[in-house]
């Protein structure tokens, strides 16, 4: 709810009603906390959104697969999670939108990105292949935007939540942003695309 540098280990442990010595005798930091938070779902989502994107791969038989396929795979998990209702998977998921205020403590990250390489790596090849004219460099840029956005759309899903007051947001709203998501994303693939093959040719 306020971030990582917004929080301090002992408001963490009074909103479990727990002493602030029990943090420091199994964590000893903060980063410590947050590494283990991160790290506690990481392996299950990475396993989920690869096999969400051999799903939707299967039945091409090796045919090349279309970005929005790829797109709609990737956020299938965390959305089914989210309509679930489920409060860890809510709470994991709104914990992963800090990731991008991060960047200057990889280390804090290291544990779910150690595990979501996989993942990571199988739809980087994905992209490879949906968008076979364009440079390496531009597939892991298409990834990163896709990511990001993706991030953005939860974030702006939980800010929905708490200005509504409501404990959670509808089944159909959320499923309608997923919608959303994917369009955008596959809208500025398309357009990052060409501008990349029109530079080319230039």
């Amino acid at each position: 709810m306020h971030g990582y540098f917004g929080t301090s280990i002992r408001d963490i442990m009074q909103s479990c009603g727990m002493e602030l010595s029990l943090a420091r005798y199994h964590f000893g930091s903060k980063d410590a906390l947050f590494q283990q938070a991160i790290g506690r779902r990481a392996a299950v989502i990475s396993r989920q959104v690869i096999e969400s994107l051999e799903a939707e791969l299967a039945p091409l038989q090796g045919k090349r697969p279309d970005v929005e396929a790829i797109v709609t795979a990737l956020s299938a998990p965390a959305f089914a999670h989210l309509k679930s209702g489920d409060p860890g998977w809510r709470n994991y998921l709104r914990l992963l939108t800090q990731i991008g205020c991060l960047l200057e403590r990889p280390d804090l990250t290291a544990p779910f990105y150690d595990q979501y390489a996989p993942a990571a790596a199988r739809y980087r090849d994905a992209f490879a292949k949906a968008l076979p004219r364009v440079t390496r460099e531009t597939v892991e840029l298409v990834q990163h935007f896709v990511e990001s956005v993706f991030h953005l759309v939860l974030n702006e899903l939980y800010a929905q939540e708490a200005r509504s007051g409501a404990k959670a947001l509808a089944t159909a709203h959320i499923e309608r942003m997923r919608t959303y998501l994917i369009r955008f994303a596959v809208g500025g693939i398309e357009a990052m695309v060409s501008s990349a093959s029109a530079q080319r040719g230039s």
